[in-house]
Parts: structure tokens; sequence; C-alpha cells
């Protein structure tokens, strides 16, 4: 991934990562609206925050999706078959050949 790529990756999470927050916090308002800790207009507040919390999760899956789609056709860096403990166990294995 160039960097360039990456940035752009950066920013889209950036941007799902708060639109995530919004989703919990209306989502949580609407509760504690309905619940009844807010004394004025319980239900129309539950009401536009439950909808408002509906509609940006509706947004949010969208854009997780396409995200999700154009970091699939990113291309990766690192080459095939050296990542993870094989990459390492045979990194191990040719160092202490040379010694």
């Amino acid at each position: 991934m160039d960097d360039a790529s990456r940035q752009t990756l950066q920013m889209k999470f950036v941007k799902l990562a708060m639109v995530l927050n919004g989703v919990l916090l209306f989502a949580a308002i609407a509760v504690i609206a309905l619940a009844g800790i807010i004394p004025f207009y319980q239900v129309p507040i539950a009401a536009v925050f439950g909808a408002a919390s509906v509609v940006l999760a509706i947004l949010f899956l969208r854009s997780y999706r396409r995200d999700k789609q154009w970091l699939d056709t990113v291309p990766d860096d690192a080459p095939k078959g050296t990542t993870g403990d094989q990459g390492a166990a045979d990194g191990m294995k040719g160092s202490e050949a040379e010694e």
C-alpha cells in the first residue's frame, strides 16, 4: 500500500469511527429519554434520536461496505509467504545456518 492509499485508509477509518460514535451517542440519548431521565418531551426526543440513530447506522453500513470493497482493490505491500510465524521461523533458521 503506497502512502496515498494509506492516508486515504486512515481518513476513511476516522470517518467511520466518528459516524459509529454518533450512532451510539444518539441511541444512548434515545434510551435515556425513554427511561424518564429527561423530564420534558420524553417521547419526541426518544423518537428523534432513535430515528437519527437508525439513519446513521444505515449510512455507516453503506460506507463500511464501500470502504471495505475499496480496501480489497488496494494492492498489499507484504510479499507472499513471508508474514506470520512461518516467515519469522524461516528467518531464524536462515540466520542460525549462517553462524
